[in-house]
């Protein structure tokens, strides 16, 4: 398909800053890929010089496999270009530049729920300023963790508007005077941690770029051209980002479209895309893609009667949206399934209507239709799920809230209760009137009808349990638990499965999060070990407060961002999650909803603090936001738009609510005269190609090693014990690093200064991974690194590159690797590649290291123009050394080797076993594969 005459237009500006308003199904992607294509292919221009910005991974990696794809042809290799979210970006930021950085190297980054338990766990702090009470005075109701979650999304606000907690601090207000005071403690205990939450990367990021003029002149030198997607989305400070690395060149272009911003709970300000012309002066050339070549004309003008039904007061760009030729019809292609009062027989219409498109052919597969609702967490709509799930109707739902309900998960926590608890744990004991009482308490019956009708079941529970009651050893954290847990007889049909797929391995993908779970309350609890004196401690901890608040707050399941609409089930999806999403089907509900005006105290407290950056009326955001939800939810639809409800007119709330009321009764209904079912088209779900990266380490040895455990570590996330050799290996890798990157910048260094950051990384390590060592191994660890300054200036005084990052991309993959240290000598480069075992112990291991150095040989040799001598592999236990040679002939043999393994992963090819038995006894699934005799 040729490029539009707007399309071609945004291709082709290259130079200068241009806005892209781009309408639904208006060809946005392809467009962005286009430009890239002509700026890298036509314009000459380095793919190093351009970066852009995505709102999700998933849209980045369909991007990268798109341009690869254009340019396959051309040898233009695109691994150098910046592209990722903003979140991502900023990452890279600070890892550059991690010499300006508050954070020191290894620090970690707080998912959400990590945030949760660290402010709940550091709650004691802020209760101790002047003000909490007052703060909370009028959700004094609220329990801590309650409390905990409203000081997180507070701080999240803060960072994403970029606002100053001293500003704060001097306000008379106060409740203001404290979150001030708050938020600067907050800061002040994240870096005594070395940790930073999700929304202050990019608030580090920009304070480093701000604050060090050398940072920000090398980065605004090496990135001339910036592309950023979903630019209604974005908040204050990451604009803020966006212009101080593109004010030099401003060759800025954003893409967007404001009747689609939905994000403002996120901090994102509508404000950044109605105001970006503005900030040019006359320089912005602005370009309206307007053809939706998605959906049906009757949904265009459905979407565009719906947007234009409320007065803007110019708080938008007017687009004049139209559809192609082929799709000018007049047919009715949006209509409502709607009952009246009755839940029950809603219900019933909605699976009727399914199975009729099921059973005429009208669609192939379930997949091809999607629900919308505002919350999949409600009683209503998870009741239709259940139903839908009854009729023998799949229902893909992973944010319904259902994880604690799974049957696996029910049992596996039944197993642990049974397992750990003892008479003085608090979880029974009445007076605590707790209430995940009764949810415990039915996991354990659960368990228990189980293991009556299976002796061997039985059995093998009161084996581990008295295991449990008899801890001599110790053991290594409840993640050995769950190991020792998945070898029992009635686990073996969650896990043996060979099925493809998300809803057909839903179990086994649970299973995984669950491990997740374990290894955070192992971590958070500081106790690697559980021995006779912590277990009532560790497990009072696990029962009545981590998973309590986990349950509490909400578990999502399993999403594969390349299969968005698993085959065999229909999406349950909130709004929001369907961003950036189509579907030949949408059925939208929560039409009960209505722009809600009440104002709260939250809203009260901002405005304080925000008089400056209101931008949009007050009174009119909560009618804009609703207005522009829904429009983005009806957009979604290619063939056929629903609209779905229990009509009730009497009573207080009716539904559909006046917001929805003129556009609704508009519609004909889906069996009435005016829809022709007959000429009804509906087009399959279109697969999305992503394009998955793979490296040596981490995917070739590990499936070569064995598919199994691949399979669980790598496809299922199982994650693996924490042990002290992978925690010391980490340790002593930072401080090679640190030696090899102050001489790479030339920079001198005693034993002194490599003892401080020794000992510095080692308190990192020991609080981000919940692990202590032996002070003798700290003490030897210390040694090696000390012996390495010492005896290896052969190395650090030849550097050339320090944890190189490099790629090849394949026609239908990317191969990535990261180098340790590659030296330069007599103009040859050599891979330089540090082992913390032993020499003598690893020798059986000397195939796959050999072959590791080989494989990053053929990356480099790859990505320069000279010549890849060889590596050596270096043992930083004893300084000893093996050479490995290698001869460019060898590349496509080596590169032949790897792709034979990668289609296996690829081809979900993991029954093979392992052919090294003794690597299976350091294994976590040992005990798994004794059972079920794959040892």
């Amino acid at each position: 398909m040729k490029l539009n005459k707007s399309q071609k237009e945004a291709v082709e500006h290259i130079d200068g800053p241009m806005l892209i308003i781009a309408g639904p199904g208006s060809g946005k992607t392809r467009t962005l890929v286009e430009r890239v294509v002509n700026m890298v292919k036509n314009k000459g221009i380095s793919p190093d010089k351009i970066l852009i910005s995505t709102f999700t991974e998933r849209a980045a990696r369909e991007l990268i496999t798109r341009i690869t794809s254009r340019l396959k042809d051309e040898n233009i290799y695109m691994n150098s270009l910046y592209i990722g979210t903003i979140h991502s970006i900023c990452l890279r930021i600070i890892d550059e530049n991690i010499e300006y950085s508050l954070l020191k190297k290894g620090y970690k980054v707080l998912e959400t729920i990590d945030q949760k338990f660290f402010i709940f766990s550091k709650l004691k702090y802020f209760k101790e300023i002047l003000g909490y009470n007052e703060f909370f005075i009028k959700k004094s109701y609220m329990n801590s963790w309650k409390q905990g979650e409203i000081l997180l999304k507070w701080f999240n606000k803060l960072s994403e508007e970029g606002i100053e907690e001293t500003v704060l601090k001097e306000n008379i207000n106060l409740k203001i005077s404290f979150l001030g005071e708050a938020f600067e403690k907050y800061k002040k205990i994240l870096l005594e941690e070395n940790k930073l939450d999700f929304s202050m990367i990019q608030l580090e990021a920009y304070r480093i770029l701000k604050e060090n003029n050398i940072a920000l002149e090398n980065i605004q030198n090496k990135i001339n051209y910036i592309m950023i997607d979903e630019y209604q989305d974005t908040n204050t400070i990451q604009e803020k980002l966006i212009f101080l690395i593109g004010n030099k060149f401003k060759n800025i272009c954003v893409v967007g479209d404001d009747d689609q911003g939905i994000y403002r709970f996120r901090g994102a300000t509508i404000k950044n895309i109605l105001q970006f012309e503005s900030k040019f002066q006359n320089e912005c050339k602005v370009v309206k893609l307007e053809t939706n070549y998605r959906s049906e004309k009757s949904i265009v003008s459905f979407c565009k009667a719906w947007i234009d039904s409320l007065y803007w007061d110019g708080f938008r760009h007017e687009k004049n949206l139209i559809v192609p030729e082929e799709k000018d019809n007049d047919e009715a292609k949006v209509v409502r399934l709607s009952v009246s009062e009755s839940e029950n027989t809603w219900q019933e219409r909605i699976g009727e209507f399914l199975k009729f498109l099921k059973n005429t052919g009208k669609i192939k597969d379930y997949n091809q239709v999607a629900f919308l609702f505002r919350s999949v967490k409600n009683k209503k709509i998870v009741s239709l799920a259940h139903y839908l799930e009854y009729k023998g109707i799949g229902v893909y739902s992973p944010r319904s809230n259902l994880f604690f309900y799974r049957d696996e998960i029910k049992e596996i926590i039944g197993i642990f209760l049974y397992v750990l608890i003892r008479e003085d744990n608090k979880v029974f004991k009445t007076e605590y009137k707790l209430d995940i009482v009764d949810y415990y308490k039915n996991c354990l019956n659960i368990l228990e009808k189980k293991i009556r009708k299976d002796l061997d079941y039985f059995n093998q529970l009161e084996k581990l349990k008295i295991e449990y009651e008899n801890l001599k050893d110790g053991k290594n954290g409840l993640l050995e638990l769950f190991y020792e847990v998945l070898a029992l007889k009635g686990m073996e049909s969650f896990i043996k499965n060979d099925s493809e797929g998300v809803l057909e391995n839903r179990k086994l993908y649970n299973i995984g999060i669950f491990s997740k779970i374990v290894e955070k309350a192992d971590i958070l609890s500081r106790s690697s070990k559980i021995t006779e004196e912590n277990i009532i401690k560790i497990t009072d901890y696990f029962f009545l407060m981590h998973l309590k608040f986990l349950k509490q707050n909400g578990v999502d399941e399993y999403e594969d961002i390349k299969e968005f609409a698993p085959k065999g089930a229909v999406s349950f999806l909130t709004i929001h999650q369907s961003k950036g999403l189509e579907f030949p089907v949408v059925i939208v509900g929560s039409l009960e909803s209505s722009p809600e005006k009440e104002r709260d105290e939250d809203e009260e407290i901002e405005e304080i603090f925000l008089k400056n950056d209101s931008f949009e009326p007050e009174y009119r955001i909560k009618e804009f936001d609703f207005w522009r939800l829904y429009y983005t939810a009806f957009s979604r639809a290619k063939d056929l738009l629903v609209l779905s409800c229990v009509e009730i007119s009497k009573g207080k709330r009716e539904v559909p609510s006046p917001a929805f009321k003129r556009v609704y009764e508009m519609l004909p209904d889906i069996i009435s005269k005016e829809v022709n079912l007959d000429k009804l088209n509906i087009s399959e779900t279109n697969d999305v190609q992503l394009m998955d990266a793979f490296s040596c380490t981490s995917h070739y040895l590990k499936y070569v090693n064995c598919p199994f455990k691949y399979k669980m570590n790598k496809i299922f996330e199982f994650k693996g014990l924490r042990t002290p050799s992978t925690f010391f290996g980490n340790l002593v890798h930072q401080s090679l690093e640190f030696i090899n990157k102050e001489y790479l910048n030339g920079e001198k260094i005693s034993l002194e200064d490599v003892e401080k950051n020794y000992l510095n990384d080692y308190e990192n390590l020991k609080i981000s991974q919940g692990i202590k060592l032996p002070e003798k191994i700290v003490e030897a660890g210390l040694e090696q690194v000390k012996r390495y300054l010492k005896d290896g200036f052969e190395f650090y005084k030849n550097i050339s590159y320090v944890e190189k990052e490099l790629h090849i991309l394949k026609e239908d993959y990317t191969i990535e690797g990261k180098l340790d240290l590659v030296i330069e000598k007599e103009g040859e480069l050599i891979v330089v590649d540090f082992k913390t075992g032993d020499m003598e112990k690893s020798l059986e291991n000397l195939e796959d290291y050999k072959f590791q150095i080989k494989f990053y040989c053929c990356l480099l040799q790859k990505n320069t123009d000279k010549k890849v001598k060889g590596g050596v592999i270096y043992f930083v236990k004893d300084g000893s050394k093996i050479d490995v040679d290698f001869n460019n002939n060898e590349v496509e043999d080596i590169l032949k080797k790897f792709d034979e393994i990668i289609k296996k992963i690829q081809n979900q090819k993991f029954t093979e076993r392992t052919q090294n038995k003794k690597k299976c006894l350091n294994c976590e699934f040992k005990k798994y594969c004794f059972s079920v005799n794959m040892i």
